[in-house]
């Protein structure tokens, strides 16, 4: 007969790994301008459907085939939390340059779990076909080497965990302090994700910590795992909830240069910079550009609007588009307010409605929030206010007005 706690247990997995899997369609929903970021927590949502595998077929599969599927299990427990600092890496547009070498340790963890099984079927074949866990265990115990390499393999995870945890905190309170910078986006929903996707995340490996500890004093710790699952389920659902009432968090720009123009950006990074007297606060720090440097500039922004998607970014920044177009922050800043009378939040928001009131007219079915996250805003509210400012109207008005001018 199942216990009551491991019945408990499975049923959190059921309910945990339709959570991550629902996720991982979430994610890939947003389409391939959200995948550079997407990827991560998607990886992070696959680990966590093969935690939550193990722990069904703990239920319901003999330790010899849990023993069998260990070594996998135990390697992709190494993959969770390099997974979020990488996704918090991309977000905050610092990826990493070889995410891969954050995964290589999956390839030692694999081997050595490995041989322990390897072990546990040469010496203990009998024990393990028609045995229980617990002879597993005790089988463990009288194997010195098995009971060291595991230990090793134990402690090589929580100085994973503390390594990267902090590095995680770091990026991340770093992004939401440059959140400012932001002006195209929904600010309360990006700091709310941010932040309940952090504090969830670290809950979960805090959780984690405490059990294992309090696992060492207990003989059943069934009811230990049955609350870190419970909370990776919790999690997932929060995450899948914020994701699918704000889709299109956070979406990167995509545009494959050419050979001109890689070389063009080369050169364009080694325009120079003169600043002017320090002891001007207001001034400091401006840069000078001759015509040259405007026509250059405000080409390659024409560019940009007209042959890529990067001005629909819900993340789109002054540093972002400046880097995509070869030219400081400063410099985009000088040109857009100087030569073309604009601030950087009213340029791009101009682009973005004029495409919205395309869309408007040309797909009346559409609903207007989904033209709106569709161009770069992620709540209905700021795409009416930019919308309104900029022809007067608000989208659905302007929808309606259009359209009757049509009919008649």
């Amino acid at each position: 007969m199942i216990e009551t706690a491991k019945i408990v247990l499975m049923v959190i997995a059921v309910v945990g790994l339709g959570q991550a899997a629902f996720l991982m369609l979430l994610l890939r929903h947003e389409g391939k301008r959200a995948f550079r970021a997407n990827r991560w927590l998607m990886v992070f949502a696959f680990a966590s459907c093969l935690s939550f595998i193990e722990d069904i077929t703990d239920v319901l599969l003999t330790p010899k085939w849990m023993l069998l599927m260990a070594p996998v299990f135990m390697s992709m427990t190494f993959a969770f939390v390099p997974s979020i600092y990488l996704y918090f890496r991309e977000i905050a547009d610092r990826p990493v340059r070889r995410p891969i070498y954050h995964f290589v340790v999956l390839i030692p963890v694999l081997a050595a779990t490995s041989g322990v099984v390897w072990i546990l079927f040469d010496q203990f074949v009998p024990e393990i076909i028609h045995g229980t866990d617990v002879e597993i265990d005790i089988a463990i115990d009288q194997h010195i080497g098995l009971s060291v390499l595991l230990m090793t393999v134990f402690i090589g995870l929580y100085i994973q965990l503390f390594a990267y945890m902090p590095k995680i905190w770091k990026v991340a309170l770093g992004y939401l302090r440059q959140a400012g910078e932001q002006l195209g986006a929904d600010q309360v929903a990006l700091r709310r994700w941010i932040l309940e996707i952090l504090i969830g995340v670290t809950t979960i490996f805090v959780i984690f910590t405490v059990t294992s500890v309090i696992d060492i004093f207990v003989d059943d710790g069934t009811w230990l795992t049955t609350l870190v699952q419970g909370s990776f389920a919790l999690v997932f659902f929060r995450m899948c909830h914020l994701l699918a009432s704000n889709p299109a968090l956070f979406v990167q720009a995509e545009w494959e240069e050419t050979d001109a123009d890689r070389a063009e950006s080369s050169i364009d990074q080694s325009v120079s910079v003169r600043v002017i007297d320090k002891s001007n606060q207001t001034e400091q720090g401006r840069q000078f550009l001759d015509d040259h440097d405007v026509a250059r500039i405000r080409g390659r922004l024409d560019k940009v609007v007209d042959e890529t998607e990067m001005l629909f970014d819900p993340l789109l920044s002054m540093p972002k588009l400046a880097n995509m177009i070869g030219a400081t922050p400063n410099q985009l800043s000088h040109v857009l307010n100087q030569h073309l009378g604009k601030s950087f939040f009213d340029f791009v928001n101009e682009v973005r409605t004029k495409e919205a009131s395309t869309l408007l007219i040309n797909e009346p079915d559409r609903t207007v929030l989904d033209i709106a996250t569709s161009v770069g805003f992620n709540s209905k509210s700021t795409f009416n206010l930019a919308f309104k400012k900029i022809t007067g109207l608000t989208p659905s008005a302007y929808r309606r007005k259009n359209l009757d001018k049509t009919d008649d």
